[in-house]
C-alpha cells in the first residue's frame, strides 16, 4: 500500500512539472476545440495553440501549456501555476473563482503585475525564469502597473463543462520588469504572451 501511494504521488507532481513544456523548433498543430459558448474580447493578436511565451533582451522561448489545474487563493480567485521541465521558467496567474465573474465583458482590461507568486486578486500574473538559458541566476517578476508594466487580458472563451466547473480558455500579453534575485538593481524588461486553459467553479 506505501508503495501505490508513492507511486500516485509521484504522478501527480509529475503532471504538475509537465503542464508545461517547451514547443518544437516549427509551429505548433495544437488548436483550440470548437466553439461552445460565448467569447469576450478579441484575441486575434496571441496564437490559438495553448502556450506561455517569454521574450527577454538576452532570450525567448514559446512553450507548449496544456490542463492546469486551479487551486484556491481566496474566496474570490483562484490561480494555476507551471514549471517548464526545459526552460525552468516558473508562472502564476490568478482568475476569478467563480465562473459566472469570468465572462464579465468588464475583464477585458490591464491588470497588474505582482511580484513572484503574490498574486491575490483575479488577472494578476507573475513569473520567474533563468537570466539567460541554463543559467542558476534567477530572474523574478516585480510588483507593477504602468505602460511598461501590466497583464493584459483580450480574450476568454467559455468552452464547456466538466463536472462542478466551468472551463474557459484565456488570452493574454504581458510586459514587466524583472530584477536579478541577488541584485534587484539589475532589471530587465520581459514580454510575451500566454493562452491558458482553466476551470473556474460553478457556483
Amino acid at each position: 500500500m506505501k508503495t501505490l501511494s508513492k507511486l500516485i504521488l509521484l504522478i501527480l507532481l509529475s503532471a504538475s512539472f509537465m503542464a508545461c513544456e517547451k514547443s518544437s523548433d516549427g509551429p505548433s498543430n495544437e488548436s483550440p476545440g470548437p466553439d461552445k459558448g460565448p467569447v469576450i474580447g478579441n484575441g486575434d493578436a496571441v496564437d490559438n495553440a495553448l502556450h506561455m511565451a517569454f521574450k527577454t533582451p538576452d532570450w525567448e522561448r514559446k512553450i507548449d501549456c496544456t490542463h492546469l489545474d486551479p487551486i484556491g487563493l481566496n474566496d474570490s480567485t483562484s490561480y494555476v501555476s507551471s514549471t517548464s521541465a526545459s526552460t525552468n521558467e516558473k508562472f502564476y496567474f490568478s482568475f476569478p473563482r467563480d465562473s459566472s465573474v469570468m465572462v464579465k465583458p468588464s475583464n477585458i482590461k490591464k491588470y497588474g503585475i505582482t511580484r513572484v507568486g503574490a498574486n491575490k486578486k483575479p488577472f494578476e500574473f507573475s513569473q520567474t525564469l533563468p537570466i539567460i538559458a541554463n543559467s542558476t541566476t534567477k530572474l523574478v517578476s516585480l510588483a507593477g502597473s504602468s505602460s511598461d508594466s501590466y497583464n493584459e487580458v483580450l480574450e476568454i472563451k467559455y468552452i464547456g463543462v466538466k463536472g462542478n466547473y466551468a472551463q474557459f480558455q484565456i488570452k493574454c500579453r504581458y510586459s514587466m520588469s524583472m530584477g536579478e534575485t541577488l541584485n534587484e538593481s539589475n532589471k530587465r524588461l520581459v514580454t510575451g504572451t500566454f493562452h491558458f486553459k482553466v476551470k473556474a467553479k460553478r457556483i
